[in-house]
């Protein structure tokens, strides 16, 4: 029997909406960053020297995919409201700035929104840039303080990829020159960043690092999801103080559920993102109503499911049977040693395996052994779905990312892989054997013989 839903208006339902999904999908702050208080504490610091001292600082926020890097910049942005002086806040993403002249536009637009941008942006990025924070100066009258300027560029590795760097080297030239008291922080998930700066860009940064490590322990991983998911009457509100206390318990029977803290924790061991842990949370949120106002929990197991589920294996679920094989072949091949074969190989580890067992394979009266074109054929298709893929030897991954990053060289062909047919390029499985043995075991149409050979 269903468990008795609360009473619930339609203003509560939007209100707890609003405020978990916020904080669900990144769009509002988590109430309690879990185990980042002392990365928060150092980059308010920082920031804190320039704002009330007009320091020049340069920082590097580095940290794993998820770890929380941005939220706590965005926390100590936030704590420096305690101080009363002015600063302006700069917003810049290796993604979306993909050449210095994009991000010096934005730059103007940020700082400078009511001016005419056309006659800011002349001559050479340097002079422009120079230009940019003269207006600054000048804006706030003669003798009066200059306000600090805070530059946060998140995916800071892709802006250290633009030709010449003169981005960064601007930032940090007048950062070190200390005309402009100016604080950068470089966002980055690489920490082999600062190698990817030149010489010259090299020599003005600090080589300040402050290092970003996520959830220490799967209990303060699982209390991420907590904190977004329980909801505070007073700073959720308008909702009925009652109801935030049974959805809060709701929350917790969901957190205890069996297949959610297995899911949890193998998304901790796998990569501590705490994204990916809070969006399965979001679907059984969305669908709440002023009938059902709290999350099912059947729900969440259901994207819990959703969610773990690996792409491979659904693309693999509809392949013939014929395939199939060829992946178990090429399975047996990195068993026995080789982490690189070509289709000749692969063919010739089916056929020597189909003709030891074609006695146990013909009782069962649903397997034969293919010509070598309908299994080429097979191959092709393994080949498209990117299941297998293509190694390039050393001398064409040298050629460039072009090359490099083919779609399909197995079929279209590099200039290097072009030279041999396309049975002898060498491939590799994109399976592990673990994956392999999974696969055939949730297949219903796989004969005994074939369940042994993968299972070996």
């Amino acid at each position: 029997m269903p468990a008795r839903q609360p009473s619930a208006t339609d203003a509560d339902v939007r209100s707890i909406k609003r405020a978990v999904l916020g904080r669900l999908y990144g769009r509002a702050p988590l109430p309690t960053l879990v185990g980042l208080d002392a990365a928060v504490d150092a980059v308010h610091t920082l920031l804190r020297q320039t704002v009330a001292s007009s320091e020049g600082n340069t920082a590097l926020v580095v940290g794993p995919r998820g770890s929380g890097k941005t939220a706590v910049v965005e926390r100590a942005l936030a704590r420096l409201g305690e101080h009363s002086g002015a600063h302006h806040v700069v917003r810049l993403s290796g993604f979306v700035h993909t050449s210095d002249r994009l991000a010096l536009r934005d730059i103007a637009r940020q700082l400078l929104a009511t001016q005419d941008l056309e006659h800011v942006l002349v001559g050479s990025f340097a002079d422009a840039f120079a230009y940019i924070l003269g207006l600054l100066r000048t804006s706030r009258g003669a003798g009066g303080p200059v306000a600090p300027v805070l530059f946060v560029l998140e995916e800071f590795d892709l802006l250290a990829q633009h030709p010449k760097q003169a981005l960064l080297y601007a930032l940090f030239d007048v950062a070190q020159s200390q005309q402009t008291p100016v604080a950068v922080l470089g966002l980055t998930a690489r920490i082999d960043a600062v190698d990817l700066l030149e010489k010259r860009v090299k020599s003005r940064f600090s080589h300040r690092q402050i290092f970003v490590h996520g959830a220490a322990s799967l209990e303060d991983f699982a209390q991420i999801a907590a904190c977004a998911l329980r909801v505070d009457a007073a700073r959720d509100g308008p909702v009925a103080d009652a109801l935030a206390l049974q959805f809060n318990r709701r929350v917790a029977d969901i957190l205890a559920a069996a297949p959610v803290a297995q899911h949890v924790a193998s998304l901790f061991e796998f990569g501590k993102d705490a994204r990916q842990l809070l969006r399965v949370f979001a679907p059984a949120v969305a669908r709440i109503s002023a009938a059902a106002p709290l999350p099912d929990v059947a729900a969440v197991e259901a994207s819990v499911a959703m969610d773990a589920a690996s792409a491979k294996m659904q693309v693999l679920a509809a392949v013939s049977l014929l395939e199939l094989c060829l992946v178990a072949a090429m399975k047996s091949l990195v068993q026995a040693g080789c982490c690189r074969y070509n289709f000749e190989m692969v063919y010739s580890e089916y056929k020597t395996f189909m003709s030891r067992h074609m006695v146990a394979v013909a009782a069962g009266g649903v397997m034969r052994i293919y010509k070598k074109p309908v299994a080429l054929k097979a191959f092709e298709a393994l080949v498209e779905l990117e299941i297998v893929r293509p190694v390039l030897p050393l001398a064409a991954a040298a050629e460039g990312p072009a090359t490099a990053h083919a779609r399909n060289d197995l079929l279209a062909g590099s200039a290097a892989a072009a030279r041999a047919p396309k049975e002898f390029r060498m491939v590799q499985l994109m399976l592990d054997p673990g994956q392999v043995v999974e696969l055939v075991a949730a297949r219903a149409d796989v004969p005994t013989v074939i369940r042994r050979w993968v299972q070996q």
